[in-house]
């Protein structure tokens, strides 16, 4: 692409030195991934400033630069003076990659949790009706059935259009997106048209960027408020969303397009009723307006019933029928790290969820309280370098709704491990509660949960789910909860 047409997107900017009709091949943010050809676009960032990799970027053959500041360079380049590289980033991911997401449908789903379930339901739902469907999300990004290592849950700009790429020259006709908070704030996602939109629920989580959950909540308003405006697909377009949630309100009154509503409340159009669950996942009467069906889903919890009625939503916005509703639910097994249920031969269960939030924690707790009579075993921990004021909550949750508690360690990162626990164990005091151990080494910690676990007895290992590693400092170590019990139970 020509620097010209790359550029033309841009409105106004200030300066422009150098030539501007050279070949483009391609586009980095990172000065590590730039190219012969490459435009590189400096970003001023929470850790780094872009600006100051400029050389680097040339050294590894940048033919064009794009700042916001005025810079020396040591070569005779072109360089481009903006006012706001950030802003220009997904615009010029967006021109690069001939606007992806106006050739697709896409569907994003937000929320504080429930994201990755809701996405792999979506999915199976479409790939049993003969869509084409693509993942990008948490645990990984999908195209097809090719899987992609995932970095964020909501790549950034450029990664973002490169994936959707990637799906339209793999025929790919739904692309299903996790959609962060930090993606939103960060303007990762601007420019992307959305067909639909999701809104799961709303509770405390990354207070330590948004600072309050009202901020929080206005983030994600923000892609609902988008949603229709400037569109340049003629599609209809669906906002979903769970109005049992009290911030429900808020997300109906900012949206311009159709809404469809689901929750457990009769109020809605979506809902279910007549639930019955068990370990091995629940059963319930799906309803639709006047139409209703018997459904089975492979996964345990209310909150797994309600990530089952998004999707149906968000089903129904691509006019899929009841039946291909159904068929998609009951076929998803499992997702990795969401309530993973492990059977040992002592006769009890383990169970490893990514719970990571309070009321993440809470959900999952109360379910497994909810299913059986016996004694839960609780191990977990909080990140390090990431909202402190979780920790304490979720002790006291453990405390509450678990028999036993291990605290230990999940991905301390530049914290000291024994400070985050000794944050945690401030919400066990005064519960009363002394069943209560501290074991700051993870696999010790579920080593001894597994020791303590007798017949019937449940033992959740909460916090990291599907990860297969844990971040010690500045250094990333191996380690699945998942593989770690395999080996312990061996």
């Amino acid at each position: 692409m020509k620097l010209q047409k790359l550029i033309s997107d841009f409105g106004s900017f200030t300066t422009i030195s150098g030539r501007k009709d050279i070949e483009i091949n391609g586009i980095a943010s990172d000065s590590n991934n730039v190219k012969s050809g490459f435009a590189f676009i400096s970003i001023k960032g929470l850790k780094a400033d872009g600006h100051n990799f400029i050389n680097d970027a040339i050294s590894r053959g940048a033919a064009a630069i794009i700042v916001e500041k005025d810079v020396e360079v040591l070569e005779d380049i072109t360089i481009i003076r903006v006012s706001d590289t950030k802003k220009i980033l997904p615009v010029i991911a967006d021109t690069f990659y001939n606007y992806p997401s106006n050739r697709m449908n896409i569907i994003g789903v937000t929320g504080t949790n429930g994201k990755t379930t809701t996405t792999y339901f979506i999915d199976q739902i479409l790939r049993k009706a003969g869509r084409k469907t693509g993942i990008i999300g948490t645990i990984n990004y999908q195209i097809g059935d090719r899987i992609i290592p995932a970095v964020n849950t909501t790549p950034g700009p450029i990664q973002l259009r490169a994936l959707l790429n990637q799906m339209l020259e793999a025929n790919i006709e739904y692309a299903i997106m996790e959609v962060s908070s930090h993606a939103i704030a960060q303007r990762r996602i601007a420019g992307i048209e959305f067909d639909t939109c999701i809104f799961t629920n709303l509770t405390p989580e990354h207070l330590d960027y948004h600072e309050t959950l009202e901020k929080y909540r206005d983030t994600k308003l923000r892609l609902f408020e988008q949603m229709g405006k400037n569109s340049k697909k003629n599609t209809a377009k669906k906002a979903v969303i769970n109005i049992d949630d009290p911030a429900s309100r808020r997300f109906i009154d900012v949206c311009h397009v159709d809404i469809i509503t689901y929750g457990l409340n009769t109020n809605a159009f979506v809902y279910a009723t007549d639930i019955r669950s068990t370990l091995n996942g629940s059963r319930f009467k799906l309803r639709i307006g006047s139409e209703s069906i018997e459904v089975k889903i492979n996964l345990a919890g209310k909150y797994n019933i309600y990530n089952a009625l998004a999707a149906t939503s968000a089903a129904l916005a691509a006019n899929l029928s009841l039946n291909e509703i159904k068929s998609g639910l009951e076929s998803l097994k499992s997702v990795p790290g969401r309530f993973e249920k492990i059977t040992t031969d002592a006769g009890f269960y383990i169970i490893v969820d990514y719970a990571h939030t309070p009321d993440g924690m809470k959900q999952v707790l109360s379910t497994a309280r909810d299913l059986t009579p016996n004694r839960i075993i609780t191990v977990f921990g909080c990140g390090g370098d990431r909202d402190r004021l979780k920790r304490p909550q979720m002790g006291r949750i453990s405390s509450e709704l678990s028999d036993y508690t291990i605290i230990t360690s999940d991905n301390p990162r530049t914290e000291d491990p024994m400070k985050i626990i000794e944050e945690i164990i401030q919400g066990i005091k005064g519960t009363g509660r002394h069943d209560v151990e501290i074991i700051p080494d993870r696999k010790s910690a579920i080593k001894r949960a597994i020791e303590l676990a007798k017949k019937n007895d449940l033992v959740i290992i909460l916090g990291k789910g599907h990860e297969t590693y844990q971040v010690l400092k500045d250094t990333v170590v191996p380690f699945d909860d998942r593989e770690v019990v395999k080996e312990i139970l061996l």
